[in-house]
């Protein structure tokens, strides 16, 4: 993508482009769709606001749903983010909780980093005992989808890993590493709806 290299400006426009350039270049060939969440304040306030659901390859491949264009949720800053949730099975829910959390990061209060913790208000999925949301890095991709680099703005993809109140409370009392030790078990697989709580 060609930037204005002479006042080192990226549009808005190209933003957006070299977002979805970069999921596409990460899940190659993997057929998506992008949805708009119109209901709620962010239908206004992000109008450009939409979700990527991205469908596995394999059965036993999760499916994808990340923002495009939850950087605008901080556009006066260089640095923007995405958030991405990883699921066995597709449900539009995660569109609606994909919005919310990324109005809830447009609030200069409660912005949103490695570390956060967020209360969902109902489980993650329905019969899970997860109701609230780490932000983390994206262990299961790497850097390769974290950083996307545009020109001078830079934007990071962060993974919303499903937890339970007793593990957000470990975060906040222990910090993050506390949690991650217990979720770095083998095979323990996060995305289990019945997954119990490790605290």
């Amino acid at each position: 993508m060609d930037y204005d290299k002479v006042n080192g400006v990226i549009t808005d426009a190209e933003v957006f482009e070299g977002v979805r350039s970069h999921l596409d270049r990460f899940w190659t060939d993997q057929p998506y769709e992008e949805f708009v969440w119109a209901l709620g304040p962010i239908a206004k306030s992000m109008p450009q606001f939409r979700v990527r659901r991205i469908a596995p390859v394999e059965r036993c491949d999760p499916w994808v749903y990340v923002t495009v264009g939850a950087w605008e949720a901080t556009s006066e800053d260089v640095h923007g983010t995405e958030f991405f949730l990883l699921s066995t099975s597709e449900n539009a829910l995660h569109v609606e909780l994909l919005a919310m959390v990324t109005h809830l990061h447009a609030d200069p209060g409660c912005r949103l980093n490695v570390g956060s913790t967020i209360t969902i208000g109902r489980p993650w999925v329905e019969g899970s005992a997860a109701e609230h949301l780490l932000v983390t890095l994206p262990y299961p991709h790497g850097p390769a989808l974290e950083l996307c680099e545009l020109g001078e703005r830079h934007v990071r993809v962060l993974w919303l890993v499903p937890i339970t109140a007793a593990e957000s409370n470990l975060v906040s009392t222990q910090g993050l590493e506390a949690l991650e030790v217990l979720l770095d078990q083998p095979n323990l697989d996060v995305l289990d709806p019945q997954r119990r709580s490790l605290v």
